[in-house]
């Protein structure tokens, strides 16, 4: 439980550290504080002991009554297991972005992305780690105004890198008998690499805190609190972002 609490407060000590950083290195920002929920599904189909195919399709809503869109994120890809718990995955995604919260952006814009990651395990006594680490080209909307006008104007390049860790302990393990479930804690950090928005490194970071239920061997599920803090580079806004997040993880196949 200690190791999960440290975690949590690492990843959110990494997000107050970068908007330290950035209101000292550049002109002030307006800070936009929004509360949203996220309902995400995870799967994966496995076609034999190495390859499988996944999909990530993920509903995020600019309030907790999920009455206000904020983004739809679909990300397909292809799975490979390299032993011992390991797995390489690369893919495409989709994000459509809608107008919401405190500061919003003036039009609706698409992204499109490719991207790879590395996976692995690790393990210390009873919490069980996994450490992720994923890069992506994005192509992001540009949106234009002419005329009092917002639209949609072609797309900017930008590469970015992303690095997470999580760490889950099961309930019987912290005293409680309930040998479903478990209690997991993450965190993820986001910069840019190469060309980016006014020069910034940092985009974002998110720190979360879940309880989660094994329903099978192949499908929990995991509800919680998120902590998202976003950098937007060229608008000078910031955004801290509290966030219900509910997520299923099915697997099928082989």
């Amino acid at each position: 439980m200690h190791r999960l609490l440290v975690l949590t407060a690492g990843a959110l000590a990494i997000g107050g550290a970068a908007r330290a950083h950035a209101q000292a290195t550049t002109p002030a920002r307006r800070a936009a504080t929004n509360t949203h929920s996220w309902l995400q599904l995870f799967g994966e189909h496995r076609l034999d002991a190495r390859w499988s195919l996944s999909l990530e399709a993920q509903l995020r809503r600019a309030d907790l009554a999920g009455e206000t869109p904020q983004q739809l994120v679909l990300r397909p890809g292809v799975l490979y297991q390299l032993g011992g718990g390991a797995l390489l995955g690369a893919g495409y995604a989709y994000a459509g972005t809608s107008v919401y919260g405190d500061a919003p952006a003036a039009a609706p814009f698409p992204e499109h992305r490719t991207w790879q990651m590395l996976q692995f395990p690790s393990r210390t006594g009873a919490v069980a780690w996994s450490h992720r680490l994923r890069t992506e080209q994005r192509w992001v909307g540009r949106i234009r105004t002419v005329d009092g006008v917002a639209a949609h104007d072609g797309y900017a390049f930008r590469h970015r890198a992303r690095a997470l860790t999580r760490a889950t302990v099961d309930a019987q393990a912290l005293g409680v008998a309930l040998p479903r479930a478990y209690l997991t804690s993450w965190g993820e950090l986001l910069v840019h690499v190469g060309e980016s928005p006014d020069g910034q490194i940092f985009d974002q970071s998110r720190a979360a805190l879940q309880a989660g239920w094994r329903f099978s061997p192949r499908l929990r599920a995991e509800a919680g609190y998120m902590q998202q803090f976003i950098q937007r580079g060229g608008s000078r806004v910031s955004e801290s972002n509290h966030t219900l997040v509910l997520s299923l993880f099915a697997v099928t196949g082989r």
